[in-house]
């Protein structure tokens, strides 16, 4: 069986008197056999002389003189832990590879719709800016028909008071006395030189007799007319000055409604442009929620391959601690740490067919790399590489 193991050693001063208890314990090797019992592999002094005696001058032969002149040797303690290494699921790889160059295209695309919705907004924005010019306009042209209005409309109130029927007939009232005069002048005529029947006669003196009641009023009415000429001006130059309000009027309304139908015609282009921007920014959605799917699948793959790799991480974490200890000089945290930590392993090892098989694959590639064969022995060099899969 090969195991990987990494070592630590702990190099303390000369032993004094009390420290004999302290155990001498293997170096660590980056790789190797696993002993059932650390203490009887091959020990490492690190640090330490060797005792040949001197032979320039006079032999020293005396042990004591020796202990004043050489350092005690330096106590070297190591300690062994078993090293798990990661692996890398193919299966896992691939597909965590092929999602982040979706993930790649997918922030390209993302970034293409950005900026056509960017172009669309400043075109959007140059719409508006143009329809609130153009109706700006429009209420000035709205501004000033209520004002031609305002002002024309005096004038046709006059006209109306002006305007009197050419042919108002005796029936009603006369537009001056002379008309008066004249009518019942030739009815009074008819009476007198026509040959009519007696009940019509009759009935021609009631009309005289009710015109002559209308005088009063006929020359009241012709005395207000002539003042209301005099103040508001003489018929025609005021029906001039309609006229002239009026062509005013005209070519308002005619530019009014050439900026009503240009507003009309921009209003349509910007319900076509949020359209296309709500088309985009629809798709856009969908795009980052399908990058967010892709980054969840990437998580969860990773989350996979960590949950893989459980022991490296452990074993990580414990050659942590053994650091930790290691430069407190806990010498004997150290020793029952590693013994746990074998025993824990031998168990696995031995129960657990599946978690022996999976350390085997993951060594393989160290193993194939230093010429060693899987239970560790220096390897023939005409065999094959082992394959990374079990036979």
């Amino acid at each position: 069986m090969a195991v990987e193991v990494a070592g630590f050693e702990m190099v303390q001063g000369p032993l004094e008197k009390g420290a004999e208890g302290e155990k001498v314990v293997l170096p660590g090797k980056e790789n190797g056999h696993l002993e059932k019992d650390p203490e009887v592999a091959e020990s490492i002094k690190l640090g330490s002389y060797e005792d040949e005696p001197t032979k320039e001058g006079n032999e020293i032969s005396d042990s004591s003189a020796r202990n004043e002149d050489w350092p005690a040797p330096k106590q070297i303690h190591s300690f062994y832990f078993v090293k798990f290494r990661p692996s890398e699921d193919p299966n896992i790889k691939s597909r965590v590879d092929q999602l982040d160059i979706e993930i790649s295209m997918q922030n390209k695309t993302r970034f293409e719709f950005i900026e056509a919705i960017k172009a669309k907004r400043s075109d959007r924005a140059k719409l508006i800016s143009q329809i609130k010019a153009l109706r700006d306009r429009n209420r000035q042209f709205q501004s000033i028909l209520d004002g031609k209005r305002k002002e024309i409309e005096p004038l046709h109130q006059a006209l109306g008071k002006l305007r009197t029927p050419n042919n108002a007939g005796w029936r009603g009232l006369c537009s001056s006395e002379e008309e008066l005069n004249d009518i019942i002048y030739s009815l009074q005529y008819r009476i007198q030189h026509e040959t009519i029947p007696l009940s019509e006669e009759k009935q021609l003196l009631h009309e005289i007799k009710q015109l002559e009641g209308t005088r009063e009023k006929v020359i009241a009415n012709a005395s207000m007319r002539a003042k209301l000429q005099d103040s508001l001006g003489q018929k025609e130059a005021i029906q001039d000055q309609v006229k002239l309000i009026g062509g005013d009027l005209d070519g308002v309304k005619k530019e009014r409604e050439i900026v009503r139908s240009k507003i009309m015609e921009l209003d349509d282009s910007l319900k076509v442009l949020d359209k296309d921007i709500q088309s985009l920014q629809d798709e856009l959605t969908g795009l980052i929620q399908k990058k967010d799917k892709a980054y969840e699948s990437i998580l969860q793959l990773r989350e996979q391959r960590n949950e893989g790799n459980s022991y490296f991480y452990q074993s990580r974490a414990l050659l942590n601690k053994v650091r930790e200890l290691a430069a407190k000089k806990d010498v004997k945290a150290l020793e029952e740490l590693s013994q746990a930590e074998v025993e824990k392993f031998m168990s696995l090892w031995s129960s657990d067919e599946t978690f022996r098989n999976d350390y085997e694959r993951r060594i393989l590639p160290s193993l194939d790399n230093r010429q060693l064969s899987r239970d560790g022995r220096i390897r023939n060099p005409v065999l094959r590489k082992h394959n990374i899969e079990r036979d």
